[in-house]
Formats: C-alpha cells, structure tokens, sequence
C-alpha cells in the first residue's frame, strides 16, 4: 500500500450542457459534495482535495470537508485535461510527496459512489504489479466494431482497427461473434503521481479494469440529473448511502 492516498475531486466552475454543474441540487445538496463524502468516507484516502477555478464551489467544498486548491483559469476551459490540474497539484501542494503516492480521482458528475467499492478499487491496484493505473468500466451496450465517423471527404470510417480482432468483416458480423468491451465509466480512476511525471496522462500504457456491477450514473445532461434526483427521491437508498451534510 502507498505511504499516501490522496483523493482528487476536478471541479470547475464551467459547464456548456448543464450551468455550473457541480453546484446543482440533489435532494437540496449540492452535487459536489457527494463525491466529497464518498472520499471523505473511504478508509484508505489520507486526504480529500477539491480543484477548481470558481470561488463558490471551493467555499462549498470547504463546508463539506475537503481541502481546497484554487486552480488557474487556463488550464479550466472546455478542452483542459486531467493531466493538467494533476501537474498543477504536483507541483503545489503535492510537492513534496513521493512519486508512488496514489492519486484517486474521483469527478463530480458521478455523485452515487460506495466508499467501500472506492476502497477496493484502492485495495486492487495496490496489489497489482505493472499497471500504470486503474480506470473503473461498465459492459458496453453499443457495438463499437459497428460504429462509424465521416470524414471530411464525406466518407463513412470505421472507428475501430478491426485487424486488431480475429472475425472477419466485423461491422457485418453477428454481435455473437465480436469480443465483448468496455467503457470508462467515471465512478474511480487511481494512478500514482509517477504516471503523470513519467506519461503525461493520467493512465499510463498498461490500464487496469476494474469493472463496475452496480447503480451509477454520470451527470451530462440535465436528463442526466433528473435520473440521479428520481432515484434518490424515490428507491430504497443503499446502506451506505449518506447525503451529505456541512460539517462544523
């Protein structure tokens, strides 16, 4: 296990599908503080530090309980990667830590998470060797081996290296017949600081999946987060589901 856990909560204050986002309303609470609990919650991570660029959602932030770093503006916009507010934590209040310390990042578009699943995520790839990082993933439904984009030319490209797969003509094959894949998902990625200093990302080469059987949901789209509010509001919550509360 890393001498340091640190849980990272990308929060800024931006949004083009749904207006300051991370500051929405579930059940009263906004939407960034269930992540913060969830991590708070986690009986591995040492630490629970929220990154963004707007004032409101660090003040909020702190009345949850994390710790907060104000991020630059430029590296905040609509097409800022993940790499780079890791890169601005390293070489701030990260500093000093060592380079196997692990970073688990956890967005706030995803706001029903078990701790207990956050911690076994934590608990597998600590005991894993030769993996850069750990991304959480769910069964796809749609075939990827079938989908298309257009070029500029007009023209219909496969999306996939279908050389890379044993059947032949995929994209006329019967779904029995292509591997089964997956897609990244959002509820936990975790990665030590040395695969940002040494990739430049926050995956590395070697991913370890880690895959996800159970209710979650990422917030996009206001229907999004209308489908989070109706579950809350209207099933049995899970045990270990605690809504948030400001912490004195």
């Amino acid at each position: 296990m890393a001498e340091k856990i640190i849980g990272i909560i990308p929060a800024r204050g931006g949004s083009k599908s749904v207006p300051r986002k991370n500051l929405q309303n579930l059940l009263g609470i906004p939407l960034v503080a269930y992540s913060i609990e969830s991590a708070l919650r986690s009986r591995q991570i040492d630490e629970v530090y929220v990154s963004s660029d707007d004032s409101e959602i660090l003040e909020t932030s702190e009345k949850f309980g994390a710790k907060t770093i104000a991020r630059p503006s430029e590296i905040s916009g609509d097409f800022s990667r993940d790499a780079e507010l890791i890169d601005h934590l390293i070489s701030s209040e990260l500093s000093g830590f060592p380079s196997e310390t692990l970073i688990v990042f956890l967005r706030p578009s995803h706001p029903i998470r078990n701790p207990q699943t956050i911690d076994e995520a934590i608990t597998i790839f600590s005991n894993s060797t030769d993996f850069d990082s750990l991304r959480s993933m769910k069964i796809a439904t749609e075939i990827p081996y079938k989908m298309w984009r257009i070029d500029d030319l007009g023209r219909a490209i496969s999306v996939t290296d279908n050389n890379s797969i044993d059947t032949f003509d995929p994209c006329n094959a019967p779904r029995q017949l292509l591997p089964e894949t997956y897609y990244q998902d959002g509820y936990v990625d975790v990665f030590p600081i040395q695969t940002i200093k040494k990739f430049g990302n926050t995956c590395g080469v070697k991913v370890l999946p880690f895959v996800i059987d159970e209710f979650s949901h990422d917030i996009d789209t206001f229907s999004d987060l209308k489908i989070i509010n109706d579950k809350l509001q209207n099933d049995p919550l899970p045990e270990w589901l605690t809504i948030p509360r400001i912490k004195l």
